[in-house]
């Protein structure tokens, strides 16, 4: 099992390892189309978009963070408690 620190650090890898594999596919298809190579394109161009998304995604969740940190209230702040209806 992890702890809660080496979540917060596996969590982009993985998110990244995901997204760079779902886009890179799309773009191999969009752009090559599908065909019998399809499947080694694929491969020979995602970690391209992995090495990319990774260093990327290490720079932007910081302002992306604080940016969410600004535009969030604390429930207290919205005129009632959590769980209350309407």
């Amino acid at each position: 099992m992890l702890t809660p620190r080496q979540a917060r650090f596996a969590f982009i890898p993985l998110v990244v390892i995901a997204m760079s594999g779902i886009i890179s596919f799309t773009m191999t298809v969009l752009h090559h189309g599908v065909h019998p190579g399809l499947m080694a394109a694929w491969l020979q161009h995602w970690p391209l978009a992995f090495a990319v998304a990774l260093p990327a995604a290490w720079l932007v969740l910081p302002g992306v963070r604080a940016l969410l940190a600004r535009l969030t209230r604390e429930p207290a702040a919205l005129g009632r408690k959590f769980g209350e209806m309407g």
